[in-house]
């Protein structure tokens, strides 16, 4: 992978995060992209990944990614980012790192997503007014 092209990537991962919404996850995502992350099951195509983030969204609706550093590699780009966002009545923030696997058009096939969830985990287990969304994501799993 050129450096203009993963530049090209992080452009549009950063506009993304900036105004987060589902509808515009095709400006960084391809329509078979495989997303997984901890915390959340693995999604197959951009419309299971469009209701993932609707559900994530419904959880820190303010939620917001921000671009430490990025990389390319052999096969795309790696972004370390710092997300924060309001949760169950509170601030919330962790830090990761994506991977990104590119397709000849410069969109995502495969995001793996790397971070601690133990913080994160214990900080919405103490925050009862998580505990619904929790549930109804839950449930919808289930249903699928």
């Amino acid at each position: 992978m050129d450096d203009a092209r993963a530049a090209d990537f992080v452009k549009r991962f950063e506009a993304f995060w900036r105004a987060p919404a589902v509808e515009r996850l095709d400006t960084v995502l391809a329509a078979n992209a495989r997303l997984s992350a901890p915390m959340v099951p693995t999604t197959a195509g951009l419309e299971a990944a469009q209701r993932a983030f609707a559900e994530l969204f419904e959880l820190m609706p303010d939620m917001q990614a921000e671009v430490r550093a990025w990389g390319a590699t052999r096969e795309g780009v790696l972004i370390e980012f710092a997300t924060r966002g309001t949760a169950g009545g509170a601030p919330i923030a962790w830090r990761g790192v994506d991977h990104f696997i590119l397709d000849a058009q410069g969109l995502a096939t495969e995001r793996l997503t790397y971070f601690d969830s133990l913080p994160l985990t214990l900080t919405l287990a103490r925050r009862p007014r998580t505990w619904p969304w929790a549930l109804r994501s839950r449930i919808r799993q289930l249903r699928r």
